[in-house]
């Protein structure tokens, strides 16, 4: 697509913000944070994936049809996952997801390694693979979140990417020399480490909103919307919505004696 669209003309309002939008990277603590940990977050979730088939042969003693037939339920369990994913939406914020969500997989990824029968090892690749989709779709939605113009998601992307092209080498050699069982008990030490960091990115950026100018509550849901355009710090999110304006009326000294007549409230002295 590269000659067809080098043809294309450039949009003016493209043009503008590529030239007035430079500047240093937004929250880059917490997006470097977040980029570490979703690489070892990837690099764990791979590894395990790489030798899976190994462990269902080898370990749990299965055929290579029930093997298949398990990994066929576990990736249909992802897509089920992901559709549960976009349903919660942003009831739960991002921190719980992310949070709870790479515990379980540490738990599941334990179970398959040390698995040793088809109940054990069917559990254990199934449910990892629902859950893994919830929470990475989470952890991108919060890498977008920290930077409106997209660059800390292509950051946080390319990390997750690097995790998953190393995962299958890191789950040989952590196989090769101590096993399946003490490659998941290392995995899952691991994952559980980068959950704390991640965890708390999540938490530090609640509310954030995902585009300028958008209000979230707690949690992540939209609050209000104003419309900042023509503005020159649409950028910054407009705090509030718009109040109405309230019309003072003025009330004079016999209005308010008659009206506490009416409804008895008048004083004695008024009355007299």
């Amino acid at each position: 697509m590269w000659p067809v669209t080098t043809r294309l003309p450039a949009s003016p309002r493209a043009t503008r913000e590529a030239t007035t939008g430079s500047g240093p990277l937004p929250h880059l603590r917490a997006g470097a944070v977040l980029a570490g940990g979703i690489l070892c977050w990837s690099l764990a979730q791979n590894a395990l994936w790489g030798v899976s088939g190994r462990i269902g042969l080898t370990q749990a003693g299965l055929s290579e049809v029930t093997v298949g037939a398990v990994f066929a339920a576990a990736l249909g369990a992802g897509l089920a996952g992901v559709t549960a994913a976009g349903a919660l939406g942003s009831r739960l914020g991002r921190a719980v997801p992310i949070g709870v969500g790479t515990a379980a997989i540490a738990g599941c990824v334990l179970l398959s390694s040390t698995a040793r029968d088809l109940a054990g090892f069917a559990t254990g690749e199934i449910l990892w693979n629902a859950f893994y989709p919830v929470v990475l779709s989470y952890l991108l939605g919060l890498a977008a979140s920290l930077d409106p113009r997209g660059r800390w998601a292509v950051t946080v992307g390319s990390a997750s990417s690097l995790g998953v092209a190393c995962g299958p080498v890191t789950g040989s050699v952590l196989s090769d020399h101590a096993g399946y069982p003490g490659m998941g008990l290392v995995l899952c030490a691991l994952l559980l480490l980068v959950a704390a960091p991640m965890t708390a990115v999540a938490r530090h950026a609640s509310g954030r909103p995902l585009v300028p100018g958008s209000i979230r509550r707690r949690g992540g849901a939209p609050a209000a919307i104003l419309a900042g355009r023509g503005s020159g710090t649409s950028l910054v999110p407009q705090m509030g919505a718009p109040e109405q304006e309230v019309t003072p009326i003025p009330v004079t000294a016999p209005r308010r004696r008659a009206a506490r007549s009416a409804f008895g409230l008048a004083r004695p002295s008024d009355r007299g």
